[in-house]
This record gives structure tokens, sequence and C-alpha cells, in this order.
């Protein structure tokens, strides 16, 4: 594949989201995809870079009044877009990976949508991060609104979002994202290794290591009061690997220490060999999108002390109640620092289960997930399910002017359908409805509810292929389930994709059609995950028969339909599992409590 990566700052080890650009370009282009980088830079020094084989297409600074002053103290730039250049690079692509949502991200997208190339973004800038960096961190309505702001001038134009870790995915989600979220881990470098021999944890000195940039988010601060509180303060050495605005400062709090911290900006191998040295490792920062710095000291085989912040995805990668301290408190983690170095077989014994945890977190487990991502994305485009504007307007011709008419005539004068609780679908935008399959029309009583709205209806490959009723049930929105499981999953991906579209999608849970069956059967779990992954209501709906009454016993022999619709059930939990798990109960109980 023919990926571009969209990043304003690139091969500088200055944070997070530049250092995962640059391993993912690395890992892809191992795996034999074709690398553009789209960056920062001298325009004359674009072309293939000798050492990578990445094609450079650098873009000159863009000077932002205020924001550019404080983006070089964070070693940071932003690009000017240059629409030739982006054309020129984005032009041929399979797939445009936009890291940050400033103007050169909002332009490559604007241009890949043109082109009908699929874009992604990625999340990789916290709100919290500029209110800390501007002293704001006390007014959490301005984190809020640059959420807002996020959304509103760049996220909302993409139905992929790449999130790091599961946390930042949650607060996209409660803020009303609408995207489809890959949470997959920047991934930790196979580098990033325990060291061939044991620890020995002499404790002579002790050497306890943070990483990360000198910044007021990243509280620094709280460790080094930390460690003038403990009760090993005078055989302690710190060690802050990174740099940025707060050096100076805490650098001045350091020299009133027994031992005076050390601060160092280290390359890879160095950064390694000094993992390898320490006795323990702590993350004080309130604010963390993943914290891949964490990840690769206990990957390392190093234990941490995490701030258990809300702000921070961090706490995830607590093993225990020892591993967290309260955020903000010197107190409590010079509390726990002091735990571990009293309880040295235990800490041997965590660090064996923290560097099986690493494994989870390895960068090729995460190229491999966006590769997936990436090849369904670039499916999407062609698939079968985007039907031609030519289809789309004449089934719904046919369905508004014919079929409703017809069946709505049918339905309620000839098979005697009367309807309970539809005004639980008022307000409804984009749902996912579910009913017992009891009968041949019972699609048409779903269709006829949403009317004049079109419902989407997963069918059988064999409803479709014959000439009738095949082809009234696609034009009436059946989509076929693929045969193959090894499609299920883009099929499912493309029901996800309709719902964020404001689409409804009927699901009938326990599979196959048992006509006038009473009995409520067990449910399949497809549709209820599917609910879950695009955060959108379910619909319970429930079938009953009466015998008939008056006159309609004349007119009909069989049972009478009495079709009742349920109140939505709206998402419980952010994990897809536990979420699809709950309302599946839930939607059964209603079900249940509908027939009588």
């Amino acid at each position: 594949m023919i990926i571009t990566l969209v990043n304003d700052t690139f091969n500088v080890n200055n944070n997070g989201t530049t250092i995962s650009a640059m391993r993912f370009a690395e890992a892809l282009s191992q795996r034999g995809h074709r690398i553009r980088i789209i960056t920062c830079g001298d325009p004359s020094k674009s072309g293939i870079d000798p050492e990578t084989g990445f094609e450079m297409f650098y873009l000159p600074e863009l000077k932002v009044p205020i924001a550019s002053r404080l983006a070089h103290k964070q070693n940071t730039l932003f690009a000017k877009p240059v629409r030739e250049t982006l054309e020129k690079a984005i032009s041929g692509s399979d797939i445009v990976h936009i890291y940050q949502p400033w103007a050169l991200g909002s332009a490559a997208q604007k241009i890949a949508k043109k082109m009908n190339i699929p874009a992604i973004a990625a999340f990789h800038i916290q709100p919290e991060n500029i209110t800390y960096n501007i002293g704001l961190k006390w007014f959490p309505l301005l984190t809020h609104l640059v959420y807002f702001l996020f959304y509103l001038f760049f996220y909302r134009k993409f139905t992929h979002i790449h999130c790091p870790s599961k946390f930042i995915a949650a607060q996209l989600r409660s803020r009303g994202y609408k995207a489809r979220l890959h949470v997959i881990s920047n991934g930790v470098h196979p580098v990033f290794c325990p060291p061939e021999k044991p620890r020995k944890h002499t404790f002579d000195p002790i050497r306890i290591l943070m990483i990360g940039r000198l910044s007021p988010e990243k509280r620094q601060d709280v460790l080094i009061r930390a460690v003038s509180r403990s009760r090993y303060a005078d055989r302690i050495q710190l060690y802050f690997a990174g740099k940025g605005p707060w050096e100076k400062k805490l650098r001045r709090m350091g020299s009133r220490l027994p031992n005076s911290p050390v601060f160092g900006y280290y390359n890879r191998d160095d950064l390694i060999k000094l993992i390898h040295e320490c006795d323990l490792y702590v993350h004080t920062s309130d604010v963390e999108i993943e914290g891949i710095s964490c990840i690769e000291a206990f990957t390392c085989g190093l234990v941490p002390v995490i701030s258990d912040s809300r702000k921070s995805a961090t706490t995830q990668f607590a093993l225990g109640p020892q591993n967290l301290f309260k955020a903000g408190s010197p107190k409590s983690l010079a509390e726990k620092i002091d735990y571990w170095l009293d309880n040295l077989q235990e800490l041997r014994k965590t660090e064996e289960e923290y560097i099986r945890l690493g494994k989870q977190y390895s960068l090729e487990h995460s190229i491999r997930k966006m590769e997936k991502v990436y090849s369904s994305m670039s499916r999407k485009y062609k698939n079968e399910y985007h039907r031609s504007i030519f289809f789309r307007f004449f089934s719904r011709a046919f369905q508004l002017c014919i079929a409703y008419p017809l069946l709505l005539f049918w339905i309620h004068f000839v098979l005697g359908v009367k309807v309970y609780g539809r005004r639980n679908l008022c307000g409804i935008k984009s749902a996912l409805t579910v009913c017992n399959h009891v009968h041949m029309l019972d699609s048409a009583l779903i269709g006829l509810a949403f009317f004049p709205r079109r419902v989407v209806f997963p069918t059988l490959p064999m409803n479709l292929k014959t000439l009738w009723p095949g082809k009234l049930v696609r034009v009436l929105g059946g989509f076929a389930i693929p045969e193959n499981i090894m499609e299920l999953k883009t099929f499912f991906e493309e029901m996800e994709f309709l719902l964020m579209k404001n689409c409804i999608v009927h699901f009938f849970p326990e599979g196959e059609l048992k006509p006038y069956d009473t009995s409520l059967r067990s449910f399949k779990k497809g549709a209820f995950y599917l609910a879950a992954q695009a955060r959108v209501p379910i619909v319970p709906m429930l079938i009953t028969f009466e015998s008939p009454k008056g006159l309609m016993k004349i007119i009909r022999k069989k049972p009478v339909m009495r079709f009742h619709i349920g109140k939505p059930i709206y998402p419980v939990a952010t994990d897809c599992e536990i979420d699809s798990e709950l309302r599946m109960k839930t939607v059964r109980e209603q079900m249940e409590a509908l027939a009588y």
C-alpha cells in the first residue's frame, strides 16, 4: 500500500506523537509498504530520504501568533499547507493518516476527500495538554470547549479515528464524537526489552527514573517533593529523561534534595541502558493519552508507581494498589516509593509480571492492527454497500410511491395488524432495532414503523439472489450477510458506518424465521456488539399473536399480529463487551415484558 503520514513535526524525538509517527513509518516500511511523509521542513530537501527510503514532502513553517512561540518551547512546529505539495503527496495514496488537527491536517483531509482517498485521523493532542501549558488547568470548562472545537473544525469530518488508548476513546465518546474509534497502542519498539541479567537492586544508590517532557502537566515537581519526604531520601538518586519549559524550575527544586536530580535527553540506546540500571519508575503525569514512556519502562522490567489522575490513561497499567498514588500528593507517592523499597522480594516478583504485560504492547502487534484498519478503509470505498446514486434514487422512489402504500394497506386491512408504542420512536436519529422473527412480513412492519425513513435489513444471501422476491427485498433495504466468515468484519464495519450516518439498522437476533412462534428464543450476540461499537440505542420490538375478532374473523383464519415497540435502550458502558452483554439482557427483559 502507499501510505501517506501527515504530521507537522517529524524526525525529532520531542514528544510521543512525533515518535509514534516515526516508529509507525519505520515499521510499515519494513513490512513492504511505500511511505510518504508530509511535514514541516526545508522544501528544497523534499525527495527520497537516503537513510529511510521515505518519500519526504517538506513544507515551510506556518507562523501563528502566540501559538508558535508556545509550540517552539515544546520543540514542535506548525507546517504551512501548500496545496501543490499536498496534492502531489496525496495523489495515488491508498490511505492518508493525519496525526494532528492543525491547518496542515485540515488541508490534507480536504484534498484526500476531493481525490476520493480514505483518510483516518489520530487523536494524539489531549486538550488538557493545552490548558495546563497556558496556566488554565483550574478552568475545566475550557477543556470541554477545546474538545468541542476539535470536533467542530476537524474530527467530525472523519469516519475513522485512531485512539492510542481506551481512556481517550471513552473521553471522545462521552463528548459526542461519532466516528469509528480504533483503539490501537502506539506500540513499544522491540529494542525495549528486559536486561539480559536480572537487576541486582543494590540500592547504592537507589535509582528512580521518570521519562517525559518537562512541562506542567507531567508534574515532576510531585516526585521531587515526594523524595524529600521518603525515609530513603539521602540514598535516592532521581533521573529525569526529557526536556521542556519546566527544566530550570525543576533544577531549582531538585537542588534542595540530598542528591540533586540528573537531567538529560537520551537517545534510544542510552535510554534503554538507563532503564536497565534503575530500580523503580515513577509516572506522576496528570495528563496522558497513553503514556508510551511508562509502557517502555515496564516492558524493560521496571516496576512503575503511577498517578491515579482521572485525566491519564496510565492508571490502566497498575497491577495493584501499590502501583498507584493519589494524584498530586507527594505524601502518597512517598509512601508507595517506601513500600517498594521495603519489599525487595515483591519488587522482583512484580518485575516479571510487568515484563509479561509489556508484550501486549509490542509495535508489531500495533502495526498489524493498523494495517487491518487501512485495508478495510481502502476497500470501503469500493465495496458493494456503496450503491450507485441511480440505484438509491429509484429504490427510494419505489419505496415511497409504491411499496409502502401497498404494504400499509395489506398489513393493516388484510392482516389486521395493530401497532403499540410508536411514540417510543420519537427523537430517534440512529438506532439498531431487534425483533423476534415470526412472520414473512415482519420486516415490512419495522419498515412501516419508521416510515418515511429507510431501514436497512441484513438478510441471508439467498433472499436477495432470486428475481422475485429477491430484487424487491434488495430495493426495500436488504443487505446480504456474507457467507464467508472472513468477510464478516467488513460487513459489520459497514453496518456501523451506516449507523454513524443516522441510519436505522434492523437485526433478528434469533436468527432463522419460525412462523407464529410464541416463545422467545435465544439471541445471537452480533447485533448487540454492533450497537455497543457504534454507541447507538437499541430499540426492542416484539410481535405477538391474537385470535381474529369481529369482521377480521371472516377475512382471516390465522392469528392476527400485534406489533409492540419498546423504549430505546442507550449505551450503559464504554467497554463494548460489557455494554453488549448488559444491553442484551435488558432487551430480553423488556421484550418479555411486552408480551404481557
